[in-house]
């Protein structure tokens, strides 16, 4: 084969394997929910023969706190990396003379601006557990 032609062959890999991979994630984050769903029920079940239907309420309950707990710690730590990566974005910008002088640093802020904006919704407006 000449180089030339290996040109193109180098994309066509790479978009398959880049699918191939997504395909991969995909199936197993989607087993994962099953097997997790499979778990909650076995398990609410086992409560609700061993200790009555109250019990399988505080449990339904704690779980739910749980998740939401999980996930305004996982709005607040996406908000923290967002808005440092647009500090950090920001002053590098604003290093280099010619970006200094066209005053395009200041498109820094919009990263910085969404990790606030995490950040509040996450401290604010998020459901509390």
């Amino acid at each position: 084969m000449e180089p030339s032609s290996m040109v193109f062959l180098i994309p066509i890999v790479g978009s398959i394997g880049l699918f191939s991979f997504c395909a991969v994630a995909f199936w197993a984050i989607n087993r994962r929910r099953e097997r997790e769903s499979l778990y909650h029920g076995e398990t609410a079940r086992k409560i609700l023969e061993a200790h009555g239907q109250q019990a399988v309420f505080d449990y339904m309950n704690e779980v739910e706190r749980i998740r939401t707990r999980r996930l305004r710690s996982a709005y607040t730590v996406g908000g923290i990396i967002a808005a440092c990566a647009g500090a950090g974005l920001m002053i590098f910008m604003w290093a280099v003379d010619d970006i200094r002088e066209e005053h395009t640093y200041f498109v820094a802020l919009i990263p910085l601006f969404i990790g606030l904006g995490l950040l509040a919704y996450a401290r604010l407006s998020a459901p509390k557990p």
